[in-house]
This record gives C-alpha cells, sequence and structure tokens, in this order.
C-alpha cells in the first residue's frame, strides 16, 4: 500500500511571512505618508506663493500711481500717528475706479485703501482688503464726494482709515493675508547724508502731510496662512498673531530684511499656538520705487 506525503509550511514559517508582510506593509504606508506630507506642504507654499504675487503685484500697480503732489493730502504712518498691529494706508491714485451704477461723472482719480479687517462680524475678518473708490472733479454732482485734495481723507472718507468701519468700494485682496506692514526706504540728505523726512527717530508730524519726495521706495511685508492651518487657530489667536507682541511693527529704524527675521524669529519662540499652523505662516515683502514727486 503507497501512503502520500502532504507537504505545508511549518507554524514557524507562517509568523516569518506574516512578520515581512507587516513590515513591508508599514514601510509602503509610512512612505505614502510622508509623501503626502510632502505633497501637502509644496501645495500650501505654492498656495501661499500665488496669493501673495497676486496681491504684491497689485500693490505694484497703485503705489507708483499714487498721486503726488504738494496741495495732496494722505492717510500713512508717522511719528505722531503711530499704527500699531495692522497698518493703514490710503492715498489717491491714477488707477480706475469703483463708480455706482449711477454716477455717470467720472474723473480718472480715484481713492486707494489698504487694510486688514478687524471687525469680527464681517466675511472680511482677519483678512486683507482693498478699495478703489471712483470720484468725480469738484463741482460736477452734489450726490457723491468729489476730489478734496486739501481736505483729510480720514475725516471725509472715514472708512479708508478706519479697519472696522464698513464701504461698499472694499473688496477682499488676500483672503489668506493677516498681517499688512509697510515702512520706508528714504532718501538720503545730501548735505547731512542721514535719510531725509527723518529727525531724532520721528518723521513728518502728521498723517496729512506726507513728503514723498522724502521717500525712494515703500517697503510692504505680508504674513499669509491657508485656510487649513487657519482653523487650528481661533480668532483671538490669529488676531494676537497679527499683533505686534509676535509679528510686530516696523521701527522708524529697520533695515532691508529685518523685519521678516524679526518676524520668522517670533515665530519660533510660539508655543501656545498648535505648531502646525504656525509652521504654515509665509512671510513676505517687496519694494515699491516711488517716482519723483511734481513740484
Amino acid at each position: 500500500m503507497r501512503h502520500s506525503v502532504t507537504h505545508a509550511f511549518t507554524l514557524v514559517e507562517l509568523l516569518v511571512a506574516i512578520t515581512i508582510l507587516a513590515l513591508l506593509v508599514l514601510f509602503v504606508s509610512s512612505m505614502l505618508t510622508n509623501a503626502t506630507k510632502v505633497t501637502s506642504v509644496s501645495t500650501k507654499r505654492m498656495e501661499a506663493d500665488s496669493q501673495e504675487r497676486q496681491l504684491l503685484d497689485r500693490i505694484a500697480i497703485h503705489f507708483p500711481q499714487m498721486v503726488k503732489r504738494k496741495d495732496v493730502r494722505y492717510y500713512v504712518k508717522n511719528a505722531g500717528a503711530a499704527q500699531s498691529g495692522n497698518d493703514l494706508i490710503a492715498f489717491f491714485s491714477t488707477v480706475p475706479g469703483y463708480y455706482p451704477s449711477t454716477q455717470t461723472n467720472h474723473c480718472p482719480i480715484s481713492l486707494v485703501a489698504y487694510r486688514v479687517n478687524s471687525n469680527s462680524s464681517s466675511t472680511a475678518y482677519n483678512r486683507l482688503e482693498r478699495m478703489a473708490k471712483g470720484l468725480e472733479w469738484n463741482g460736477l454732482s452734489s450726490s457723491y464726494t468729489p476730489i478734496l485734495f486739501n481736505t483729510s481723507i480720514a475725516s471725509t472718507w472715514n472708512a479708508a482709515t478706519n479697519s472696522t468701519a464698513t464701504d461698499n468700494d472694499y473688496e477682499i485682496a488676500g483672503s489668506r493675508v493677516f498681517r499688512f506692514e509697510y515702512y520706508y526706504l528714504l532718501k538720503p540728505d545730501p548735505s547731512t547724508g542721514t535719510p531725509r523726512g527723518y529727525n531724532n527717530g520721528a518723521f513728518w508730524a502728521s498723517t496729512d502731510t506726507f513728503n514723498v519726495g522724502d521717500v525712494a521706495a515703500m517697503v510692504v511685508a505680508i504674513a499669509v496662512l491657508d485656510p487649513a492651518s487657519r482653523s487650528l487657530l481661533s480668532s483671538a489667536q490669529l488676531a494676537t498673531l497679527a499683533g505686534n507682541t509676535v509679528l510686530g511693527d516696523a521701527g522708524s529704524t529697520i533695515i532691508p530684511g529685518q523685519l521678516l527675521s524679526q518676524w520668522q524669529t517670533a515665530l519660533d519662540g510660539v508655543t501656545n499656538m498648535p505648531r502646525e499652523a504656525i509652521s504654515n505662516v509665509r512671510l513676505y515683502d517687496r519694494y515699491f520705487y516711488l517716482s519723483s514727486p511734481a513740484p
């Protein structure tokens, strides 16, 4: 009588095979997880870069076309009215503005303003907004506010110099931008070598009397955070992050590149907010050179 012999895996062989298979699964899973993280970080960086370029390219159109005349009023930073946290700026520019459909007497000058909205009840809260308000020449109509070069912008167009006031001409220009700061690159005085417009730590004394002729360039610095990372922070935390205790203000003696370095150092030291959100904050700056003003 012939007996057949059946070959089979031993228990030890099965355990070894299962162990190897489990290690392979863990290895592949780890590779996929790391690839996903790298892709996610790269995507967030590209989205931040894209918004940064669009916003700063738009500012690059507005700043050089700023109306530069001695009888023109501005709303800008100065030592007499320092702006803590997010900055405000408003000026007349020759870029096209938005006009009401009932307004027909258009002039080529607009009121341009930039701000980060600080009204907690607004859909634009903690987001950068831009105003481009189309204006009329003086005396054409009593229905709309005309250009008033010698009148304070703050007293005539309150929303242009207020981060909580509403105005239909504001639009969200940077939905991911939560910090907006600017400072000046001043021309040197040929007789003394010191920066023009700078006197014992002070610039011009009034927001209205901005001397454009003293300024070679305006430098804009912004902080950007993607929506997913924003969701990890409360509104109060985001406001604290944008305040001068973390992303501080540019001092009157700031030098090129120093502000972003200070901001990054401050972000690296934040320990009371989710690290995943803080590590995704992107910082950018750009110089906008101003042409000489008219005499």
